[in-house]
């Protein structure tokens, strides 16, 4: 599942996980007056309101989220993933998460993975 439903959700939700790694989202997730929440993706993803997920959750019986909102909400909606039974977080928020010990949370920094590429790159033209 996925929780964040800008540029950066829209991109994931568009990423065809399950065609390489058997991997899929199978619902999104927004504020409650998001203009997509009620509606369903290309792919036929349907995106919820944010005060829907506890029950979603649990009837589907899902522990892995992708957390893909801005920096500021990122701990309130990350509380909200753990109370509702979420296991693992892949945050895309730049700001480190305090969370219970066992939850697992996997941090993807862009600017820090491209920094990183240009630096290699740099490398190899001196």
């Amino acid at each position: 599942m996925l929780v964040g439903v800008g540029n950066m959700g829209h991109a994931l939700l568009h990423y065809r996980f399950h065609e390489r790694n058997k991997m899929k989202i199978v619902m999104a997730f927004d504020v409650d007056s998001h203009k997509e929440v009620g509606t369903k993706t290309p792919d036929g993803i349907p995106i919820y309101g944010i005060s829907q997920i506890k029950e979603k959750i649990k009837d589907a019986d899902i522990k892995t989220a992708i957390l893909t909102v801005p920096s500021v909400k990122a701990q309130e909606v990350a509380n909200i993933l753990v109370d509702a039974g979420i296991k693992g977080i892949m945050s895309f928020s730049p700001v480190h998460l305090h969370l219970p010990k066992e939850i697992v949370v996997q941090y993807v920094d862009l600017t820090s993975e491209l920094q990183t590429l240009l630096y290699f790159m740099k490398k190899e033209h001196d």
